[in-house]
């Protein structure tokens, strides 16, 4: 740019007049009631200027009426996008992400019982009042022992606290209704040990209405043993675990177009499973709705098989025997149907 063109640019323009010319008065504001005689301003008011100006002011609200038709459309396709989005998942979250879960009634809800659950002190004390048993003849009044045997139930409370520890806390959970059973739950919180567990004292009540610890979601029962499990590579097998979704397809399960992978793990052993069920499966649509209901991992109990070329630690889930460590009269699975 030359320099005369910057000068140009920044320099106030100062108009200037050759000798004789007429003075420059520069811009002079019109006067009201100056200019055209009163009659001839009449008549330019209602002649052409003025319609002009009508015109003008008809253009500029069929304008304002137009943008606002045009904002409103946008809102009201805004607000059914919304909608929809909002309602597609809602019409999913019943069942499995792939829409394969039977038209069974909605499990994991309240259950509806003649019989009362226990109130917060009530819950408490019985637990304590079960824990505290010692003799087998009393085990019946207070636990519901599943296979266990009473002197098994004694055996397992009386070692209790060399395993786990002292008791430091009961927390009363609530109602934890699971497999069409009412279930109300109390945490136990240990102290005194040095990687201290809690464990879930499961009330249900009885065909008379009273209720009573759940033994084996208490001691977390498994059959065979973990060491069993992991050593001897047993070939059947029911487990109480935590189960989520994985992705590991390997060996006899490397196929994911055939196999849903499931990694398996207990607060009682460092090992963990991959449990494998067939796509369309109803374990597969059993599991798919448990995740549904809660994010990441949750308890389950499982039948599991190894299978024949599967690695150590590689299981296929038979059954989904139940949606917690409480066991009903008819496995979980049964309620969903398969699509093959």
């Amino acid at each position: 740019m030359k320099s005369k063109d910057v000068r140009r640019s920044v320099q106030p323009y100062s108009a200037s007049r050759a000798l004789g010319d007429a003075p420059s008065l520069g811009r002079v504001e019109r006067m009201r009631g100056t200019g055209l005689p009163k009659q001839r301003r009449r008549r330019s008011r209602k002649g052409g200027d003025g319609n002009r100006g009508n015109r003008g002011g008809g253009y500029h609200k069929k304008l304002v009426q137009g943008w606002s038709v045009t904002i409103c459309g946008l809102a009201v396709v805004s607000l059914l996008v919304v909608i929809f989005l909002w309602l597609v998942p809602k019409m999913k979250s019943g069942g499995s992400s792939a829409g394969k879960v039977s038209s069974e009634p909605r499990r994991g809800e309240r259950v509806v019982s003649q019989f009362a659950s226990p109130s917060e002190d009530e819950a408490l004390a019985l637990v304590k009042q079960a824990l505290s048993v010692r003799e087998p003849e009393r085990v019946d009044v207070f636990f519901r022992s599943g296979a266990a045997s009473p002197l098994e139930v004694v055996d397992f409370l009386t070692g209790m606290e060399s395993v786990d520890g002292v008791i430091e806390r009961y927390t009363w959970l609530s109602s934890m209704d699971a497999n069409g059973l009412s279930v109300d739950g109390v945490l136990l919180e240990f102290k005194g040990v040095e990687r201290p567990i809690p464990r879930l004292a499961l009330l249900t009540h009885d065909a008379a209405g009273k209720w009573k610890v759940d033994f084996e979601a208490l001691a977390r029962v498994v059959k065979p043993s973990w060491n069993e499990i992991h050593e001897n590579g047993t070939a059947l097998a029911r487990v109480r675990v935590y189960v989520a979704k994985d992705s590991y397809y390997n060996g006899a399960f490397k196929n994911d177009k055939q196999w849903v992978c499931h990694r398996m793990a207990s607060p009682d052993t460092e090992q963990f499973l991959l449990g494998y069920c067939r796509v369309g499966s109803r374990q597969a649509a059993a599991l798919d709705w448990m995740f549904s209901r809660e994010n990441g991992g949750r308890r389950a109990t499982m039948e599991i098989q190894r299978v024949e070329g599967a690695e150590s630690r590689q299981f296929e889930i038979l059954k989904v025997v139940a949606e917690d460590w409480v066991v009903g009269e008819v496995p979980f699975d049964e309620g969903f149907n398969e699509f093959n």
